[in-house]
């Protein structure tokens, strides 16, 4: 069956903050999910031993082959590229997911919206409550899906805002793509 979403993650040298985000997907209720690390290196066999530690087949990594450092969006863009779930999200390596995260998206999805999004609590905030709403420097990576045969035609960028960027150009695109709230908090960025 094919998963409901794939989380995209990149990562590098953050063993801990990664180990953390991979446990908050593994203990999802609904287990419809798969993750794909993107280790931003070339080689890394510490980070190859955490994503193996979890045991679960559904956890997969490859590695860029260069070091990007453009806070992972390259990486991020070399695994959308790849995704083969029905949503993608282009999360980071440092960012949680509350348990019934799958399952919300799944009822989210059931009349294949091309984006989905909720609401988030934001470190950078003091971990105050996030009303995020899909438009540029209103919304964070992790806290929206795409279907992914759609984020698929769109480029990720590699600035800092990119993520906003992205979901600006998804609406320029896709004009008659519904895009859905869940209106609930299911994501906590750090």
């Amino acid at each position: 069956m094919k998963p409901i979403v794939e989380f995209i993650l990149p990562t590098f040298n953050r063993y801990k903050e990664l180990r953390m985000t991979l446990s908050s997907i593994v203990i999802q209720t609904v287990r419809n999910w798969k993750v794909t690390v993107v280790i931003d290196n070339s080689k890394d066999d510490d980070m190859v031993k955490v994503v193996g530690s979890f045991g679960d087949d559904r956890i997969k990594y490859l590695f860029t082959g260069n070091r990007y450092n453009d806070w992972g969006h390259t990486p991020r863009e070399i695994g959308k590229q790849q995704a083969d779930a029905h949503y993608v999200i282009m999360s980071g390596d440092d960012n949680y997911y509350t348990p019934n995260f799958v399952k919300e998206l799944g009822l989210a999805s059931a009349n294949h919206p091309g984006m989905i999004y909720w609401d988030m609590v934001h470190s950078h905030y003091n971990y105050q409550y996030f009303k995020c709403v899909p438009a540029y420097n209103q919304i964070d990576m992790g806290a929206f899906a795409t279907r992914s045969d759609l984020a698929k035609q769109i480029k990720l960028g590699t600035g800092f805002a990119a993520d906003g960027t992205y979901v600006e150009d998804f609406k320029k695109k896709f004009t008659n793509e519904k895009i859905v709230k869940i209106n609930k908090v299911l994501f906590v960025h750090n």
